[in-house]
């Protein structure tokens, strides 16, 4: 047995012992998903499966449980590269060989802007929705598949997810860009934004989504810069109990302005700059001569105006529903599949983003609905966005 996997024998053990004398169930919760990962990670699917079902027959730990990772079946059919290994679950081996059909592509991009990198980053696609979890200490990214259909925007999105993950080891391991705790925000901030700047270059869809996160950026951030900062400094906060704020998208938007002022091998630079113990918004201050919050102010400054934006139907509201004096039941038919919480911004008449709120297993569908959560009396105004196409609408 090689030594790494001794380690993890081991580690197994202590987390099995530990587990037995622990009585809080938020610590035993996080154990048992500790260990289930380990097992994952071995190719010990059956104890992982009966540790999940310990999860799952346990009222305390299921009501606090965010994703299944134990139930993993696996298929006879896998993919393996330089760059990532993909285990795939048998209930949808045939889905999942479709969405990930052409990888080479995307793989072939990554190794052509960085040179001698290599990875054994382990992905298992699973069957259901929910969260998708990054281990960062195994290197194992559970990517949740089951709610996807076999199109090409769905293997579109899959493969930037699986780039996407991707590029954070690239960063850490090849480029030592460390996340540091007291820089958490900002770090993550740029983190994010150039996974997601590499993940839709590697599959041809830059263009379009970029539009896409200038547009969610224009819509709520550009006129409250201050809220997007309190954000990056709460990131976690906002990732978890905000999830309609466009996060994510803002920092997709702020990469490709902010490599568009350095070139991509200056924004490279400054991640290989940056170490641990640097300070990095000074860094960032000592190479483009700019503090990183007027960096914030000028790329708000550029965003495009919603009025310079061609509106274009492809969107109808179906019906609108009230369910409580807070809560609104949108229906909806597209043209494009959408996923609400990032496809559809609602705002109300002072221009406060209002939380929407969608089942995660419709998401990617043509039609749907979702709820808001809104006040009686309010007027809405929704700007519905697939990729470089805008369509707002006034309820």
């Amino acid at each position: 047995m090689a030594y790494s996997q001794k380690l993890r024998a081991l580690g197994l053990a202590l987390l099995g012992i530990i587990k037995r004398f622990l009585r809080d169930p938020k610590r035993k919760l996080r154990y048992t998903n500790h260990l289930i990962m380990l097992n994952l990670h071995m190719g010990d699917f059956n104890k992982a499966r009966i540790l999940e079902f310990e999860i799952q027959s346990q009222p305390e730990l299921k009501a606090r449980q965010l994703y299944t990772l134990g139930d993993f079946q696996p298929a006879e059919v896998n993919y393996s590269s330089d760059f990532l290994k993909i285990q795939i679950d048998s209930r949808i081996s045939e889905l999942s060989s479709y969405l990930i059909s052409g990888i080479e592509k995307a793989e072939q991009w990554i190794s052509s802007q960085f040179p001698g990198f290599k990875s054994v980053l382990n992905y298992f696609l699973m069957n259901d929705t929910g969260p998708s979890p990054f281990n960062a200490q195994l290197g194992d990214v559970y990517l949740k598949v089951g709610h996807y259909n076999p199109v090409s925007n769905d293997r579109e999105i899959l493969q930037h997810a699986i780039v996407h993950e991707l590029t954070h080891i690239l960063l850490r391991n090849h480029i030592g860009f460390k996340i540091r705790q007291s820089e958490f925000g900002i770090r993550k901030f740029f983190d994010e934004g150039f996974a997601q700047y590499c993940g839709f270059q590697s599959v041809g869809a830059y263009s379009r989504k970029l539009a896409h996160a200038d547009t969610c950026s224009t819509v709520v951030i550009k006129r409250n810069l201050y809220g997007l900062l309190h954000r990056i400094e709460n990131w976690n906060e906002t990732i978890f109990n905000e999830r309609h704020y466009p996060l994510y998208q803002a920092s997709m938007s702020f990469v490709g302005y902010f490599q568009e002022q350095i070139g991509f091998d200056g924004l490279v630079d400054l991640f290989r700059n940056s170490g641990y113990d640097t300070n990095f918004p000074k860094l960032i201050e000592d190479k483009t001569g700019a503090s990183f919050e007027n960096h914030l102010s000028n790329w708000a400054t550029q965003l495009p105006s919603l009025a310079e934006q061609t509106d274009q139907e492809f969107c109808e509201i179906a019906s609108v529903e009230r369910l409580s004096p807070n809560k609104l039941k949108i229906s909806y038919y597209s043209k494009f599949p959408l996923y609400p919480i990032k496809d559809i911004l609602a705002l109300d008449s002072s221009g406060t983003q209002l939380e929407i709120q969608v089942d995660r297993r419709k998401r990617y569908e043509q039609s749907g609905e979702f709820m808001l959560l809104c006040e009686e009396g309010e007027t809405l105004y929704l700007t519905i966005i697939h990729d470089d196409k805008v369509q707002q609408i006034k309820v």
